[in-house]
């Protein structure tokens, strides 16, 4: 084993990132060639899983191509990219915002994920660091004197000094029991099962409405589907739709300046309820009037309806429940920190639909093919899911409202990421849990520190153990923004590299 071996599980954006990140800090240095570099990727190309290796042209990015880059402090770099490439990626932009906000396709992105490895992948070659990719998944990570040993599938195994998570964003295992079901789909990903194993005259039952759904539609409608779709979900609540041309707004009332006014002057974090009262603040003088609140609520009312609206409010350029979520992208993840582990778990409970249908709202080319589907009737919502069990005679029997009952042939189940560890459908993640190397956060994902990204273990830091993205989603909240986990991946190289550098001195 190298003196320094660092380890990265996961080749997605996340681990893509950090490899990048610290072979530059090494580099810069001087210290590349004391240190070797991991990965590992269960796909046979880094940078293109489930999501970024989709062939599906309607698979749109749900954030701007300026926030998008994977350098450290470059949130721009994959719109310059597109510029810098326009000739081979015209097609795969979806131009509804101007080049540099443009929205792109998810294979567009995967493609500029691996661009952006192969390349510094070759340079530290060339450099002379010690860098490798094992293709095979990880399955159980287990503590030595040394550092680590990750077990990898085909009963391999792996040691490091330092180990980094970044195993991408996991599929919900919520419904158990309807694994292996024939026609069942766990997840809308890989696109290409869904295409090859349902008939395009066949109506089809798709589990969520949120960003995910969305995405199970769209592989149905770019081939050409012909039969019902239904979503089936709680809430019943599409994402909300991102106004074109929004212009800059920063917050007045809803700030870290106001909350930690609370904390000053209540000797206490600040509640959940407070919050809403600086939101509601901040809404009214946004919108330059008192806002009708009850007005606001969105269970109950016709989707179709709701979305024609939200189309047309997007097009005027947004509202303050959709302006003053995205104002607070830089800022709501501090927010976030400031709240007691009671009052996180009330937001998600009260206001938590809300915040994600405003906060990631979806392209507004995706919202007109949707209110399509709508107008022609091939589209429908039925909220207030109850229940979904399988009869091997009828298929799928779900049961929603008062005991309303439904079935379909065919499943997909487009819920969304799971959030807490024991719905994780991860072997890894499982296995890590009940070793106790890793410890469920009750909001949601494991416990990290906030500022280094390292795992908590009984209320300490763990040395050299370090998790990003999705898997640390209830202590950061805003983590399935691209420019957010890379803002903390260069906190954790730099305590990393820290680490290493002071044995090096």
């Amino acid at each position: 084993m190298s003196l320094n071996h660092i380890t990265i599980i996961g080749g997605g954006a996340c681990g893509i990132s950090a490899f990048i990140e610290l072979f530059l800090q090494f580099r810069i240095a001087g210290l590349h060639q004391q240190v070797s570099i991991t990965i590992i990727e269960e796909n046979q190309e880094v940078g293109k899983g489930l999501a970024f290796g989709t062939k599906q042209p309607g698979h749109i990015l749900n954030t701007q191509a300026d926030l998008m880059g994977i350098h450290y402090t470059e949130p721009q770099h994959f719109s310059e990219w597109l510029i810098e490439n326009a000739e081979s990626v015209e097609d795969e932009v979806v131009d509804n915002q101007g080049r540099n906000e443009a929205f792109t396709t998810r294979r567009l992105y995967g493609d500029y994920l691996k661009a952006q490895f192969d390349h510094y992948f070759e340079l530290a070659q060339k450099e002379g660091m010690q860098v490798e990719i094992i293709h095979a998944s990880a399955l159980e990570v287990e503590k030595t004197r040394d550092g680590f040993t990750v077990h990898l599938s085909g009963e391999k195994t792996h040691s490091c000094h330092y180990l980094i998570l970044a195993p991408g964003t996991p599929v919900a295992n919520n419904y158990p029991d309807l694994e292996n079901k024939k026609n069942y789909f766990p997840s809308p990903w890989p696109s290409s099962l869904i295409i090859e194993n349902v008939p395009k005259t066949a109506n089809v039952g798709v589990l969520g409405s949120s960003l995910s759904a969305i995405d199970a539609l769209m592989t149905l409608a770019d081939n050409g589907h012909e039969g019902k779709i239904t979503f089936y979900s709680l809430d019943g609540l599409l994402p909300r739709v991102q106004p074109e041309n929004p212009e800059p707004y920063e917050c007045k009332f809803l700030t870290l300046k106001n909350l930690h006014q609370i904390q000053r002057s209540k000797l206490r974090n600040p509640k959940v309820k407070e919050l809403f009262r600086l939101f509601m603040q901040e809404a009214e003088d946004y919108a330059g009037k008192k806002i009708d609140w009850k007005a606001t609520e969105r269970v109950g009312k016709p989707a179709s309806e709701l979305l024609k609206q939200d189309i047309r409010i997007a097009q005027e350029g947004g509202d303050a429940l959709i302006v003053i979520p995205y104002a607070l992208r830089y800022t709501s993840s501090e927010m976030w920190k400031n709240l007691d582990e009671s009052e996180r778990i009330r937001f998600k409970k009260w206001l938590g639909g809300y915040w994600g249908i405003n906060r990631h709202c979806m392209p507004l080319v995706n919202a007109e093919r949707i209110n399509r589907l709508f107008d022609n009737q091939q589209l429908k919502i039925i909220p207030e899911l109850k229940e979904v069990t399988h009869d091997p005679e009828k298929g799928f029997v779900l049961t929603y409202g008062d005991g309303q009952t439904t079935t379909e042939e065919f499943l997909i189940n487009a819920t969304g990421p799971a959030s807490s560890v024991k719905m994780m459908k991860s072997e890894l993640m499982a296995a890590l849990a009940e070793s106790g190397l890793v410890e469920p956060e009750p909001v949601g994902g494991i416990k990290i520190h906030a500022q280094t990204m390292q795992i908590v273990k009984d209320s300490k830091p763990y040395p050299n153990f370090y998790a990003l993205g999705h898997i640390t989603n209830g202590t950061l909240l805003d983590v399935n923004a691209v420019w957010f986990n890379v803002k903390t991946i260069g906190n954790l190289c730099q305590h990393l590299t820290s680490q290493i550098f002071e044995k090096a001195s």
